[in-house]
């Protein structure tokens, strides 16, 4: 072979290797080349998380005592509609937080009585049970923290109950729902004793009882508002009134009583909703010595409460509201129950946290991807 053809037959073939290895190069093949990254879809697959709930009810027997031997299928649970499976039925020690009335006219409410009932009603708590008080006037006040020392709570009421002028309601709810009750675990009772007066009128209703609900607390209340609508009727719509109020300081002082008369009216709608709504009880009795008598029913009304523990599907950013219905089976048995509740506050911002975290995972994967693409 002449050395023209020798050397056109070796360029061919450098062109043909040239051009094999380029190939591989491209597919990514070749030994020791990375290969590359697998871009999935960005969008999280939703994920269902399972919550149990431990729903406070209350059960009555028709004969007026606690009932004995409850089973699970002594009762029917749903949410939203769907019939739940009952996981047990649980008597637990009972949480209870006093939120007292310290506000108001002295001349008219009689705060003492507040003070004495909320002082029997711990002489008659249980030894595994525990409370915790504060009263409100201008301001909220924590008397005692969460404790099972009698002694301590009896301390607090004599020495720490202190009455003011006006009657910050609503803020006292709403930090007795998110600051306190949280701080313990189980069922959650809250005795109200109070005119339902607030002096202040910022605070939304609903917001409050969406706290409430978020705390899954049983609100039972004890009002004053009939012994001070008696009293206020007497001064300001005796017959001698209109005569009375010729006077301008008696004009004035009559017109005070009468908008407190219509807020009281008002208020006892507000308390008998905060009743109803947590499954709770309202009572309104007529007298002073009435009052002061009823610490063995609300004593036998925190006693009655059960905790039902069901398990459910709910979605990591569950904000919903769900409705609760509860009914029973067995003949001879009353039940009572919250209309519904929230998601659990401290499941779901598990959960968030969780997808958060699987977020940056998944952010810092991304990265280390791009990182490698550059070095090949």
């Amino acid at each position: 072979m002449s050395l023209k053809l020798k050397a056109e037959a070796a360029a061919i073939l450098w062109v043909i290797i040239a051009s094999t290895a380029q190939v591989h190069s491209q597919s990514g093949r070749m030994r020791g080349q990375p290969k590359p990254p697998q871009h999935h879809d960005d969008r999280e697959t939703l994920r269902l998380r399972v919550e149990e709930v431990l729903l406070p009810v209350s059960v009555h027997s028709d004969l007026g005592k606690l009932p004995p031997n409850l089973q699970r299928n002594d009762f029917i649970l749903t949410e939203d509609g769907k019939r739940q499976v009952i996981n047990s039925v649980m008597h637990t020690p009972a949480n209870v937080l006093f939120l007292l009335d310290a506000g108001g006219d002295s001349t008219l409410k009689n705060l003492n009585l507040n003070r004495d009932l909320a002082l029997k009603v711990v002489d008659s708590l249980g030894a595994e049970d525990k409370a915790a008080v504060i009263s409100y006037s201008d301001q909220t006040n924590v008397l005692s923290a969460w404790t099972g020392d009698k002694s301590a709570l009896r301390k607090s009421l004599d020495w720490r109950f202190q009455p003011g002028i006006k009657s910050d309601f609503y803020q006292s709810l709403l930090y007795a729902a998110e600051e306190v009750l949280p701080n313990v675990a189980g069922r959650r009772s809250v005795v109200l004793v109070t005119d339902g007066v607030d002096s202040f009128g910022e605070m939304d209703f609903e917001k409050v009882l969406t706290a409430l609900h978020r705390a899954r607390a049983t609100v039972y209340v004890i009002s004053q508002t009939q012994i001070l609508l008696r009293e206020l009727k007497s001064r300001a719509f005796n017959p001698l009134s209109s005569y009375e109020m010729l006077d301008p300081s008696a004009r004035k002082r009559i017109q005070l009583l009468r908008a407190y008369y219509r807020q009281l009216e008002a208020a006892e709608i507000t308390l008998k909703g905060l009743a109803e709504e947590t499954g709770g009880s309202m009572w309104s009795p007529g007298t002073s010595e009435d009052l002061v008598r009823l610490s063995p029913q609300i004593v036998t009304e925190i006693g009655a409460e059960y905790v039902f523990a069901y398990s459910t599907e709910r979605q990591p950013d569950d904000m919903k509201f769900h409705a609760i219905n509860v009914y029973a089976t067995k003949p001879g048995l009353q039940v009572r129950s919250r209309r519904g509740i929230y998601a659990n506050v401290i499941a779901k911002r598990e959960a968030m946290r969780e997808r958060s975290n699987r977020e940056v995972a998944r952010s810092t994967s991304k990265l280390k991807g791009r990182s490698s693409e550059r070095r090949s």
